[in-house]
């Protein structure tokens, strides 16, 4: 019966002959076939990606024709202030949710460069140090500002900007609330974090700005 079946006589040949089948035929199809699947993956993302960006760019142009706002430079001036660390969809992001909010892009900047320089001291990442500055002044949520040690009182807030603008007998708007809240981040980053740009070494920033870029 062995010799009709051509089965080995032990065991141990037994399972010799069927690793080596599993080695010699299934291993190596199913590592060809993931690997094409992988590379096609991949490629497919870039794609998606690169559509999506140069359709955020359009989108842009056709904003700022209707609206007479130059998204496009902010969206580079924002990037410029995290020397290039930033990607330009999450930049072109914070970008239109900033200006819809009221934001100017003077103070964009600034949360740019104040997550820029938080996440170099608190080392965090800097698109998640970013978002959370631009929710947590858009949005008045300091639960998001408060892992970046920036501790936002609303009141407090409110009550300074106030005084700047010598602003008495009535409420602010919500507008001027945004602005408070937006000027009171600015400040205390500044203050705790605005120091740190003068002893950054540029040559430690090299592979974020290459991710970026890629």
């Amino acid at each position: 019966l062995k010799g009709t079946a051509q089965a080995s006589s032990s065991s141990t040949k037994n399972f010799s002959k069927m690793s080596q089948g599993i080695t010699g035929g299934l291993v190596p199809a199913y590592a060809t076939l993931a690997a094409n699947v992988f590379a096609i993956t991949a490629l497919f993302q870039a794609f998606k990606q690169s559509a999506d960006i140069t359709n955020l760019i359009a989108g842009q142009k056709a904003l700022g024709a209707v609206t007479g706002i130059a998204y496009g430079t902010i969206t580079t001036s924002i990037r410029e202030a995290t020397n290039g660390m930033l990607s330009f969809k999450e930049a072109a992001s914070a970008t239109a949710i900033g200006i819809s909010s009221g934001l100017s892009s003077g103070q964009l900047e600034g949360l740019a460069t104040a997550a820029k320089n938080a996440s170099a001291v608190l080392g965090r990442d800097l698109t998640d140090s970013f978002n959370r500055l631009i929710r947590g002044v858009t949005k008045a949520e300091p639960e998001l500002l408060d892992e970046l040690g920036i501790i936002l009182r609303l009141e407090d807030a409110s009550k300074k900007y106030a005084e700047s603008l010598n602003i008495t007998g009535r409420r602010l708007t919500t507008f001027e609330k945004q602005q408070a809240v937006a000027n009171d981040v600015l400040t205390q980053a500044e203050k705790k974090y605005g120091k740190i740009a003068d002893i950054i070494d540029p040559a430690g920033q090299a592979v974020n700005r290459l991710g970026a870029s890629f």
